[in-house]
C-alpha cells in the first residue's frame, strides 16, 4: 500500500513540479506586552511561578485602575 501511495505521490509531482507545499501551521503572532492571556511562559517552573505573580499583579493593576 505505501509503495502504491509513494508512486501516486511521485507521479503526481512529475506532472506538477511547481507543486508547493502549503504551511498549516503559520507562525504564531507576537504578543502583545499587555495581553495577559497569550503571554509566552517560561518551561522552568519557579521562573513561571514568577510570571504568574506578576500577571496577577497587572491583572489587579488594570482592574483598579478601570473601578
Amino acid at each position: 500500500m505505501k509503495k502504491y501511495i509513494r508512486e501516486m505521490i511521485d507521479d503526481l509531482r512529475k506532472k506538477n513540479p511547481s507543486t508547493k507545499v502549503a504551511d498549516l501551521n503559520p507562525p504564531p503572532e507576537p504578543a502583545m506586552p499587555y495581553d495577559l492571556e497569550n503571554q509566552i511562559l517560561s518551561k522552568n517552573p519557579p521562573e513561571r511561578l514568577k510570571q504568574f505573580d506578576f500577571q496577577a499583579q497587572q491583572e489587579s493593576e488594570l482592574e483598579a485602575e478601570e473601578s
